[in-house]
């Protein structure tokens, strides 16, 4: 590639002093994004998708300021700690007593609505997904959308000119992911994603919550109504998730 890429390692930058990642994400050359990437889906009805939050290297530290002063407000107004695990479906279904109290489900509607706020007025940030929704096998569903998802991120980089990584919540034990890297050989994402635990990664935990916001979303479950608008709505810079 004949650009110079920022002189900046991913682990560096974006990586805060909780989260450990594998050796896989050391060996990446000098990056410009980092895509944390978190799946979501319904087996029993066919939906499979999968979220990407594209976290420029270069506007990474403000992005997690941002963050930290979501989850300081937390834990002073609703004493949620600032470590505690955001994990969207447990949250929001009111599971979880976070520093031992348990907010009211309207206020942790509220608070994901918050997140989702930060992440949705960030420069440098960008979220894309992409999705199957029929009935059939669903393992071959979550590889489709993700192989739509590594080529619409491939194609976006292109635009820019830029080099990512790929962060993905798992513990390693997936070959799904570096299977249909090595089918599609995206020009601008060198090597397959880096399985990373959620719990351990702030980025994870956001791109959590949105994946579980697309997927409501799309599937438009009567239960989760309050939730169908939430994508487009907290989300205005990313772009309709794409089915494939």
């Amino acid at each position: 590639m004949s650009r110079q890429f920022a002189a900046v390692q991913p682990h560096d930058v974006l990586f805060g002093s909780r989260e450990k990642v594998g050796p896989v994400i050391d060996h990446y050359s000098s990056v410009d994004r980092v895509y944390y990437i978190d799946d979501s889906g319904i087996p029993k009805t066919g939906l499979a998708l999968y979220s990407a939050l594209g976290v420029s290297v270069r506007y990474a530290p403000q992005i997690q300021r941002a963050w930290h002063r979501l989850r300081e407000d937390w834990l002073a107004t609703q004493g949620v700690p600032t470590d505690f695990e955001l994990h969207a479906s447990q949250f929001l279904g009111g599971r979880g007593r976070p520093g031992g109290g348990n907010p009211l489900k309207i206020e942790r509607y509220r608070m994901a609505q918050e997140a989702l706020d930060v992440l949705g007025v960030q420069p440098g940030l960008s979220i894309t997904t992409a999705y199957r929704d029929r009935a059939g096998n669903w393992r071959e569903a979550k590889a489709a959308s993700y192989s739509r998802l590594l080529r619409r991120l491939d194609q976006q980089l292109g635009l820019t000119g830029e080099c990512a990584a790929l962060v993905v919540d798992g513990d390693g034990s997936e070959d799904l992911y570096e299977r249909v890297h090595q089918e599609i050989r995206p020009a601008r994402i060198p090597l397959p994603a880096a399985e990373v635990p959620a719990h351990t990664s702030d980025w994870l935990q956001m791109a959590d919550l949105v994946a579980y916001t697309a997927c409501q979303a799309i599937a438009r479950l009567e239960p989760k109504r309050y939730m169908w608008g939430w994508y487009a709505r907290h989300l205005p810079k990313a772009a309709p998730p794409e089915p494939c």
